[in-house]
């Protein structure tokens, strides 16, 4: 009976310690994929970041880091700085921080920390600071399948370099969206209550505005591939389609399109909407105030859309834009302005 407690004990002991010596070698494996991994993210970030990546811009992040073992695997920076020469634009960004689960390395989310500072040939430089920005995205070594935004307590300064003046930007929520579509690339975004303060230090007459769209650009998902297709990211001659475009100002003003719309090779805007728009006199009084030089349009266009709605102050239309002319039938209402 000793004899044969003694050899059960002993192939219990032997499974332990085979079990035990399969973690180990489980353990060693894991680890070294993850550090290999790891390593093979290195060098690609490393090569995206020298310019090869759809922007064409070299970017820097400063005391890149690998972290994240076990579990996750993620690139840290201590700070991001960014120089487009195709462009004309520099960027100096906070702190940078990414995760990604082992078992899904495409899908991953970041944050940075503030503040930016941008600076660019036109002539233009931009400051921000945010409560919170963070960022959600699917993405491999071919390029990007969609990405979310979202920023809380975002304050934007844009300052003409030739004579310092500035205007102020403030936003308490943001975001935007977009993602391959086939071919085409679908975008949305959202802000609510955004206010500009102008370089006189006077607010912009506009109440704090929620806004928010949703629209298809044909043909431009390959904007987000790794390398520069300098087809695909011509503006102008591109084609699409507005699903959804609200416009609130409070109060009751709310404005709602939808439709078809192309840029022409000169920026104008041409295509066909379909507009809802609530509270025309409200909207008139807040655009008149808020831009003065303009109110005689204001007025045409108001008298114009009433009289469509058939005397009442709210209603829908179709609108016609012809090369940045704005038409409802064959009545010009508006022109407005090339991109």
């Amino acid at each position: 009976m000793a004899s044969s407690t003694r050899s059960g004990q002993t192939a219990v002991t032997r499974k332990v310690v085979l079990l035990g010596v399969l973690v180990v070698i489980a353990a060693a494996v894991y680890s070294g994929g993850w550090m290999l991994a790891a390593t093979v993210m290195r060098q690609r970030v490393s090569e995206l970041l020298d310019g090869h990546n759809a922007a064409g811009a070299e970017v820097r992040c400063n005391d890149m880091d690998i972290r994240g073992y076990p579990f996750r695997i993620g690139l840290f920076c201590s700070s991001v700085t960014v120089d487009d020469r195709f462009n004309g634009v520099s960027a100096s960004l906070g702190a940078f921080r990414s995760a990604a689960q082992v078992y899904a390395p495409s899908h991953f989310v970041w944050e940075m920390d503030g503040p930016a500072e941008l600076r660019s040939a036109l002539g233009f430089s931009f400051s921000a600071e945010w409560e919170r920005l963070h960022s959600s995205v699917s993405a491999w070594f071919d390029g990007l399948s969609r990405s979310s935004l979202v920023t809380e307590g975002l304050k934007v300064d844009v300052t003409t370099v030739a004579n310092g003046n500035t205007a102020t930007i403030r936003s308490d929520h943001g975001e935007f969206h977009i993602r391959r579509n086939g071919e085409d690339l679908d975008a949305a975004a959202l802000v609510k209550n955004t206010s500009i303060l102008m370089p006189n230090a006077t607010p912009l007459a506009l109440p704090p505005v929620s806004a928010s769209f949703d629209v298809t650009m044909l043909g431009k998902a390959a904007l987000l591939d790794p390398v520069r297709d300098t087809t695909a990211a011509e503006l102008y001659g591109s084609k699409g389609e507005i699903r959804r475009l609200v416009i609130d100002l409070g109060e009751g003003r709310v404005m709602t399109a939808n439709g078809p719309l192309s840029i022409g090779d000169d920026g104008n805007l041409s295509g066909k909407l379909h507009l809802e728009l609530e509270k025309v006199e409200g909207w008139k009084d807040a655009l008149t105030v808020a831009f003065p030089e303009s109110t005689n349009d204001f007025d045409n266009a108001a008298k114009v859309l009433t009289a469509v709605f058939g005397g009442k102050d709210s209603g829908s239309v179709e609108l016609t834009l012809r090369e940045g002319v704005v038409s409802v039938g064959i009545i010009p209402i508006g022109v407005l302005p090339a991109l």
